[in-house]
């Protein structure tokens, strides 16, 4: 998918959501609430990660979920909308900061090299 069609997908994307689980997905995602993240909600918690400091996908969720009043937030949004701003947002937007089950990402921008790079070079 190139820029332009990531851009569309964003612009497009659905507004955030709270959703009350049904029981076999409570229990399946251990919480009886749901925030469905926007882009901008994604963007906004990763914009706010401190110089320097790293977030996990689980800690990005975590805040996401409190942002959303609910005990968890949805890891497929979360992570989709986070590829698709690491990809079309100007090269100052964070997204080097979060990091997949604690380690660079080989599918962000420029490869866990990349990323590595760019985390260095905030120390």
């Amino acid at each position: 998918m190139n820029q332009t069609e990531l851009l569309e997908k964003l612009r497009l994307a659905p507004e955030s959501s709270f959703h009350i689980l049904e029981p076999k997905k409570a229990k399946r995602m251990n919480a009886k609430t749901l925030f469905i993240p926007a882009p901008n909600d994604v963007a906004k918690v990763i914009i706010a990660i401190p110089f320097g400091e790293t977030r996990t996908i689980l800690e990005l969720r975590r805040e996401l979920a409190l942002l959303g009043k609910a005990e968890t937030a949805c890891p497929a949004k979360t992570i989709k909308y986070w590829k698709w701003l690491a990809f079309t947002q100007p090269p100052s937007f964070p997204w080097w900061r979060v990091l997949k089950d604690g380690k660079p990402s080989p599918h962000m921008p420029g490869g866990v090299e990349h990323q590595k790079a760019l985390l260095e070079a905030e120390k």
